[in-house]
């Protein structure tokens, strides 16, 4: 799942929550800023701001270990509380021109407001394709309760519903059985391994493809 650079870009290709550097834009002309607050039965989720640099320098602290086989290799300054307020940056940039949003997972009365997880949608193409790319991660206190299923599936009816997109893809490295659970959970699409896809801890790894379209999601 996750990024390269040590700062976020969500306008870029997205995998598992952090973004590779695609440098795309939407074809559809200007969009409204994306701009929501996502409830399910146990969690609320809303866009992480610059704000919320410190929430998320402690969860990437605390899951480092735990996070650090799915991701890039991090620069030391991804983990300082600058280094996250600059990726917050971007994603609000981004949230602005609509080519992705990132969320924080949080547990809906929980007055302690600890950030629990992050999915996302980047990478956002507008105009012939209106496609973006699902990343995600959660808190290894959390893992295996269901929440990220349950985030997933209320990210996937705000993306192909509020927001209009027409296809939402996740690419995972074939060993993370977990995620692989939350998307087969979800009834995403298999469509095929791409080959060295991504450089994920200084290895190109192979990613499974999975996929969802607003016409996948009407048969159900």
């Amino acid at each position: 799942m996750y990024k390269p650079d040590g700062v976020w870009h969500s306008g870029d290709l997205n995998v598992g929550g952090f973004p590779l550097r695609l440098n795309l834009a939407p074809l559809g002309g200007a969009c409204p800023v994306i701009d929501a607050i996502l409830y399910s039965p146990r969690l609320l989720m809303r866009p992480l701001v610059p704000r919320d640099a410190a929430l998320l320098l402690c969860y990437v602290q605390e899951n480092r270990a735990w996070l650090a086989p799915w991701e890039p290799a991090h620069p030391e300054r991804y983990f300082t509380l600058e280094g996250q307020r600059s990726i917050l940056r971007q994603c609000e940039e981004d949230r602005r021109a609509g080519t992705g949003i990132l969320f924080g997972i949080f547990e809906r009365g929980d007055e302690s407001g600890t950030l629990w997880g992050r999915i996302s949608i980047a990478g956002i193409v507008r105009g012939i394709w209106q496609n973006g790319y699902v990343g995600y991660s959660i808190d290894s206190r959390r893992a295996g309760q269901g929440y990220m299923t349950e985030a997933l599936e209320r990210l996937v009816t705000y993306g192909l519903g509020e927001m209009g997109l027409h296809r939402l893809q996740v690419s995972i490295i074939p060993r993370n059985e977990a995620s692989l659970r939350v998307v087969r959970k979800c009834r995403f699409r298999y469509e095929g391994r791409a080959l060295g896809y991504l450089l994920i801890n200084d290895v190109w790894e192979d990613h499974e493809i999975f996929a969802l379209t607003k016409d996948d999601l009407a048969r159900r």
